[in-house]
């Protein structure tokens, strides 16, 4: 049994890198991937999103394994959980074809901190063809993940810039939206104050007008 892993840090938010973990393919970086297909998808009490995808490859078999192996597309279901108030996104998959010759489990955990994103990803894979390919095979799996997590850091790098250009005219026009609400907030709040203003001199020079005209009333009674 061989044990694999690895972390990054994106340099974008949580939001954007779980915008972009769902668009992920195709992309242009592993063409291996042919596609996914969602079996299951439902929100729980909590909150969180669960999904269940098939997620369908080409494994890219070395000769040497094709005897045992002769398909070469992989069949893997992965299971995921998306997070919303902790701002996690976990998945594991593994393998559901060829499962008699190997297992391959991968667990990746996508973690907002910050204004960036921790990505940890970790798999473990078991050969049991035959003690003369299996260290060999499991040699080969090593490289084969080690290359396809580079090439998918590499696409979700490149989609994640894309839903950020996608996002900044929606961003700047809720901008220009709350500049302008708060110009008018402002103006009101001004006009307002502008109003009670007059009202308390208007107010006041009443009261005044009014103590006059009682001072002249007494002071002409006293004179009288």
């Amino acid at each position: 049994m061989k044990f694999w892993q690895s972390s990054h840090v994106f340099q974008h938010p949580w939001s954007t890198v779980t915008q972009a973990f769902w668009r992920k393919y195709p992309n242009d970086y592993q063409s291996s991937v042919y596609g996914t297909d969602v079996i299951e998808r439902y929100v729980d009490a909590d909150g969180k999103l669960h999904s269940k995808r098939l997620i369908i490859s080409d494994w890219n078999i070395p000769s040497f394994m094709k005897f045992f192996f002769g398909e070469t597309r992989g069949y893997a279901v992965e299971y995921s959980i998306v997070d919303p108030v902790e701002q996690t996104l976990t998945l594991r998959s593994q393998n559901i074809n060829a499962v008699s010759m190997f297992s391959m489990r991968e667990e990746i955990c996508y973690k907002s901190v910050g204004e960036t994103t921790q990505l940890n990803h970790q798999a473990e894979f078991l050969f049991s063809v035959s003690r003369i390919v299996d260290e060999a095979a499991e040699n080969w799996l090593v490289g084969t993940i080690t290359e396809a997590a580079r090439k998918g850091l590499m696409a979700m790098e490149s989609i994640s810039i894309k839903v950020e250009e996608e996002m900044r005219p929606a961003l700047t026009a809720i901008d220009d939206i709350i500049s302008t609400e708060t110009i008018r907030s402002a103006r009101k709040s001004i006009d307002s104050s502008i109003t009670d203003a007059e009202k308390f001199i208007d107010s006041s020079i009443e009261y005044i007008d009014s103590s006059v005209d009682s001072l002249t009333q007494e002071s002409s009674v006293k004179f009288t």
